[in-house]
């Protein structure tokens, strides 16, 4: 893994103000630093690069990887795991190799193929292509198909500022940090701010499967792949799928563990990990895997011991840290400067301690990642299930009207509440009533506006989707195009960059996400099962049933006592009714109505409160806000 920077322009910033902005990503990459500076344009180019070492060690690794015609340069964070038979092929075009990295693989295949090359790829990746082969030099910037790492880029005045993290951009003083208003309303109702938006105005997030174009002071934003249901759907029976799934996994994990550096491998007990780190032990062979989980104090959020069950079975070499309230609240302070956005997803606090222990030991780890949004196995799938199947049969202008009348005379009673429930307009509402935080009403009653859900990143997906799939299914879809990237894998990947630690999810390997879509539903789904039904199939095969088999368990924290004690005080000064109304222009009556619920133990309000909670401690670490 590594940090990507740079900025084009007619006229470039004083060079150190750029080395500046390039070394707060030397936590992504402490091993090297590049630059490559190019004046001889009209449009100017300055290209960083921070390194960690994972494959090709030497200097001939270090970037950015520049042509010997100086035509074409590339700088590249992330890992492209075919990259030895692309490498095969492209030296048979005349490529000459300086190194064994898979990232000069891009500059090549680029160089000879262009961005037709982007769909050879695979791999977790964000890139910066500098070109001019052209009468105008091209910058053209990449990111992999699931989105598992970022890319952020400011646009304005024929200006172009990237990094792999926001506060590379706004570290420059050119850069107006103003925010956007309607990030901060999908931040509320989904607790993280989905792509492309990001909580300033003119930086946006590159969406996962996208290229864009920089030319000649225009930009275009291009699909080389998207998250779809197939044409060709698969035909064969139940165990004819969890046979092509077992050999796709075993592909992957394979594939995944070429690593010039040790190796490891998240474990936390559950189905997806168990699975990833059965599969990687087989390949290890007599050396045993390197495994890792951290166990909480408190038993409500500690899986230690499944994980435990599951190493010894396997023979692992596992390593488990026990956490308590103490280390998780020093972890608290850096949360602002670790996502750069408002993001209220509390795992993420103990996903950063993972990764801490993990690198003591290794530099690159698997990890499960991506079962459940590819094999439907969130708790909130049956609920979406029953008010999709709903859409599906009804007309949608009779279920929202019907809805809308029971809601209207029966108010908050049985038939009240479910005419609500069922009055929703899209699928991405009903989505953001069971999935969201402020959703609806609640929206309604801290800013005192009805979220526009017409500007959402997720009603232009939602009408994408409804073309291939049925209403009662979108909720996974949703899942792996929004949350997915944007809140799960941007978590992992910066509470394991802090720590300089490459995680690698080969459940995201775009063969298996394709395969996963073609399945019929119900080799995934169905009410009596739940969900991961040929995951399960496969897991079977390698650890017995009765080791993994329970209640699905999140990877939380105890936020709801915390605000009872630990945080009573200092949530009390964040949201403060007057910084509310100031700041936010939220109303304060509703805020103090929710934490004096959750105070009095009348109501569990934590997510509402956590949300809130973090969106005032990043604004007051960012207190040169423009309004």
């Amino acid at each position: 893994m590594c940090g990507v920077f740079g900025y084009v322009g007619r006229e470039l910033p004083d060079e150190k103000i750029l080395e500046n902005a390039l070394d707060l990503l030397s936590h992504r990459g402490p091993d090297q630093a590049g630059i490559y500076v190019d004046k001889n344009e009209e449009l100017k180019l300055f290209l960083g690069h921070r390194r960690l070492s994972i494959l090709d060690l030497s200097e001939a690794g270090k970037q950015p990887f520049v042509t010997p015609d100086g035509k074409v340069a590339v700088s590249v964070n992330g890992e492209i795991y075919n990259y030895r038979e692309l490498k095969a092929d492209l030296q048979k075009k005349g490529a000459v190799f300086y190194s064994d990295s898979d990232s000069e693989v891009l500059l090549w295949g680029f160089y000879f193929e262009g961005e037709s090359f982007f769909r050879k790829m695979r791999g977790m990746y964000a890139a910066a292509i500098w070109d001019k082969r052209q009468n105008s030099p091209r910058l053209i910037l990449l990111r992999d198909r699931l989105g598992i790492k970022g890319l952020y880029y400011y646009w304005k005045e024929e200006k172009i500022i990237f990094a792999s993290e926001l506060k590379s951009i706004v570290a420059l003083p050119s850069v107006q940090k103003k925010i956007s208003w309607n990030a901060i309303d999908n931040y509320l109702v989904f607790r993280y701010i989905p792509s492309p938006l990001s909580v300033y105005e003119d930086i946006y997030k590159l969406s996962p499967g996208q290229y864009a174009v920089f030319e000649e002071g225009k930009c275009s934003l291009n699909t080389y792949w998207k998250i779809s249901v197939p044409d060709e759907k698969f035909s064969g029976t139940v165990e004819d799928a969890v046979d092509e799934l077992d050999r796709l996994i075993n592909d992957a994990v394979c594939e995944q563990l070429v690593s010039d550096v040790p190796l490891g491998a998240f474990l936390s007990g559950g189905i997806d990990s168990s699975l990833i780190c059965a599969v990687a032990q087989k390949y290890t062979g007599t050396k045993k895997l390197r495994t890792f989980t951290i166990g909480f104090e408190t038993a409500e959020e500690d899986e230690s011991k499944y994980a435990k069950e599951i190493a010894d079975y396997l023979g692992t070499d596992h390593t488990c840290e026990v956490m308590n309230k103490q280390q998780l609240f020093q972890i608290l302070p850096k949360l602002p400067s670790l996502y750069d956005e408002p993001y209220a997803d509390d795992s993420a606090m103990p996903t950063y301690m993972l990764s801490g222990v993990a690198k003591k030991y290794v530099t690159t780890v698997l990890s499960g990642d991506g079962g459940d949004e590819l094999f439907f196995g969130y708790n909130n799938m049956p609920l979406l299930w029953k008010m999709g199947l709903m859409d599906d049969l009804l007309p949608r202008f009779i279920r929202k009207n019907c809805g809308k009348i029971l809601h209207k005379i029966f108010k908050d009673g049985y038939f009240g509440k479910r005419g609500y429930a069922v009055s929703f307009d899209r699928m991405d509402e009903a989505y953001s009533m069971i999935s969201g935080v402020f959703s609806c009403k609640r929206f309604k009653e801290l800013t005192g506006r009805t979220f526009d859900m017409s500007s959402s990143p997720f009603r232009q997906k939602v009408k994408d989707f409804e073309k291939t799939v049925s209403a009662r299914y979108m909720a996974p879809f949703l899942d792996m195009a929004l949350y997915m990237p944007d809140d799960i894998l941007c978590k992992v990947d910066r509470a394991s960059m802090a720590h300089a630690l490459e995680v690698r999810p080969p459940l995201l390997d775009h063969r298996i996400v394709e395969f996963a879509n073609s399945l019929p539903v119900e080799y995934k789904y169905n009410r009596k099962e739940g969900g991961k039904i040929v995951l399960k199939k496969v897991l079977e095969r390698y650890i017995p049933r009765h080791l993994w088999e329970r209640p699905k368990q999140g990877f939380g924290t105890p936020v709801d006592s915390w605000f009872r004690k630990e945080l009573k005080e200092d949530s009390a000064r964040l949201l403060h009714p007057g910084k509310l109304r100031n700041e936010w222009g939220f109303f304060p009556e509703y805020v103090h109505k929710i934490l004096q619920e959750h105070w009095d133990n009348k109501m569990d309000n934590r997510y509402l409160l956590w949300c809130l909670y973090e969106l005032s401690i990043w604004r007051e670490n960012n207190c040169f806000l423009s309004k």
